[in-house]
């Protein structure tokens, strides 16, 4: 008997193995392998620049007691900072340790795309495939919230397709996690929520069409789904602002809705080429100022960066402008196929009243309308590296669904069909392709470019420990050097236009509202209230750098904010002035040339 089991007995295992290894072999593979990507290039590149000195400035300026809204401008919603908050509790405030956050949320967003994949295929492995791709390609660091929530989101709004009615519990459970999700996406960005909960809307009052209910079911379903969704987003909100007004800035959180609609509206006046409101003069605060006029020729240019011409794709000077052209414009070819297919397919089943709500049309609506939540913000207003970067995990997770549902596995399809979905294919990978090699010229896109060739050791404070370029750590250690010098540890540096991430290896404070101005973002009266702060806080150093922060030469600060530029010349003294890697002239100005005690 023994011997006729053992067999048996020992083979178990060996199924079981497999099986468990189909279930969460994927999972791991993705898990290991972001461990060891991220892991290779967690040490290199520090920008002074981006979003890695704000977020960082910004959370340690709330550890202090600095109210949001009110006392530090945030960007984003609270919830961008607060989890860095708690974080900065355990490490202290420490670069590095922001950015392993920053690369867990990336490693979650591959897992997210996995199993959206996973689901829409049948196949984990094909699931693990696009992972992959979304750990190699992950986004501009220190932004990775934004395609976790555009993830996050289209894997609820596409599970709750594959859960039947008859099993209320799980349908309505569905919504109440959709709700959870939506609700923390709005406490991080606010207008990716908005966008999604629109999406959410138009899918319930879909199952007013399903033929599967009867009317008065559907009806159920649309009200009691709504309401539940719209409670759950209530609920997370709930603790927050509680939180929030015991801080008096619960209006600032309550309000950032409408104030999102009146800055689009003033964004898309822009994009169409309405003209900005006048400035007015900066009124000279000293003799000394009035002796010395501003340059005054670019002064109302409130250009943002500007978007290729499609054109470009083929008289672009240069393979790098006719590549970015090219991804610029691509992903309009994939909208408008699955989005043009899908409502044409939806509306025929509804019309035929043979519609279902797990259509495959209506899976296409929802992956294309999930990428299409983060796109406007690169297309219309920041068409570059950066924000392409950020945008593309969800085009890659939505492009390689539709392709799926376009040909699903096993199932037989027609010559046209089979043709059409090999040239979509096709062009996708191309797409792909471009878009890596893209990606992988600069840090900026998130990837491991910052590791190939930065080997000179750049240590500073709050964890700012990283290997750079020499002319890029040679740039960082003499700004380093010169604010130490020339200030003490309770001092302000201030630094325009933006550049916090000099606040942050420094250790010095900032009393700026925003620590990101430009010609398209200052206030009519940003120059007056400027020289006045300087006037009254008396910062110990201020940093200038001239970079065209837009792209053009009226984005310069010494074109836009000539006359602050001017006042700090004459008020400050020129301690350094220092080429940086792109050869645009960083100016450091200290309140008196004898360097203060240590």
């Amino acid at each position: 008997m023994n011997s006729s089991l053992a067999p048996e007995n020992e083979a178990r295992p060996g199924v079981g193995g497999r099986a468990l290894m189909e279930k969460w072999g994927p999972t791991l593979v993705i898990v290991v392998a972001a461990l060891a990507y991220f892991g290779s290039y967690l040490g290199y590149w520090f920008n002074p620049h981006d979003e890695g000195g704000t977020v960082c400035l910004i959370a340690q300026r709330l550890m202090q007691g600095e109210r949001p809204w009110a006392d530090v401008a945030l960007g984003y919603n609270a919830g961008w900072f607060y989890p860095l908050v708690g974080l900065f509790h355990v490490t202290g405030v420490n670069y590095l340790a922001a950015r392993a956050f920053f690369f867990a949320l990336s490693t979650i967003t591959a897992l997210l795309g996995c199993g959206i994949v996973t689901r829409l295929s049948g196949s984990r492995w094909l699931g693990c495939a696009v992972g992959l791709v979304l750990v190699a390609l992950p986004g501009s660091q220190f932004k990775n919230y934004i395609p976790l929530a555009e993830m996050a989101n289209t894997a609820c709004l596409i599970h709750l397709l594959h859960v039947e009615f008859s099993a209320r519990r799980k349908w309505f459970g569905a919504v109440a996690l959709g709700g959870a999700v939506l609700g923390l996406t709005a406490l991080v960005r606010v207008e990716i929520a908005i966008f999604f909960a629109v999406i959410w809307a138009l899918l319930l009052l879909f199952v007013l069409a399903d033929k599967r209910l009867a009317l008065r079911q559907r009806a159920a379903h649309l009200l009691l789904g709504g309401a539940l969704l719209a409670a759950v987003v209530g609920a997370v909100h709930l603790p927050p602002y509680l939180y929030l007004r015991t801080l008096g800035v619960e209006s600032h959180f309550t309000g950032q809705i409408p104030a999102w609609f009146g800055a689009l509206s003033v964004g898309l006046q822009d994009q169409i080429g309405a003209s900005a409101p006048a400035d007015r003069p900066a009124p000279p605060t000293t003799p000394a100022a009035e002796s010395r006029p501003a340059k005054p020729a670019a002064a109302a240019d409130r250009s943002l960066l500007a978007r290729r011409p499609v054109t470009d794709i083929w008289r672009g000077a240069g393979g790098k402008v006719r590549l970015l052209a090219f991804l610029t414009y691509a992903p309009l070819a994939g909208f408008a196929l699955f989005f043009g297919a899908g409502v044409l397919s939806l509306a025929g089943k509804v019309w035929r009243g043979s519609f279902v709500l797990h259509e495959h049309s209506m899976k296409w609506l929802l992956l294309v309308g999930g990428s299409l939540t983060t796109f406007p913000q690169f297309f219309f207003f920041r068409p570059d590296r950066p924000h392409l970067s950020e945008f593309m995990p969800g085009y890659i997770v939505a492009m390689a669904g539709c392709l799926i549902l376009l040909k699903p596995p096993g199932e037989t399809r027609g010559r046209l069909q089979t043709l059409l979905a090999k040239g979509c294919a096709g062009f996708f990978a191309l797409h792909l392709a471009a878009f890596a090699f893209y990606a992988l010229q600069h840090p900026s896109a998130g990837t491991i470019a910052a590791r190939v060739g930065r080997e000179t050791k750049f240590v500073a404070a709050n964890g700012v420990s990283v290997r750079a370029f020499k002319r890029e750590a040679q740039t960082l250690t003499a700004i380093r050097a010169a604010v130490l010098k020339h200030s003490r540890a309770d001092d302000f540096l201030i630094c325009y236009p933006y550049m916090p991430g000099y606040n942050l290896m420094t250790n010095r404070r900032t009393y700026l509202h925003n620590v990101y101005v430009d010609n398209a973002t200052r206030d009519a009266d940003w120059m007056a209230t400027s020289i006045r702060d300087i006037e009254e806080r008396r910062p110990a150093v201020v940093v200038i750098d001239h970079r065209a922060i837009n792209g053009s030469e009226a984005s310069r600060f010494s074109r836009w904010a000539a006359p602050v530029h001017e006042y700090v010349k004459i008020h400050y003294a020129r301690v350094a002035e220092i080429k940086s890697a792109d050869n645009s002239t960083i100016e450091v100005f200290a309140k008196s040339l004898v360097p203060v005690a240590p």
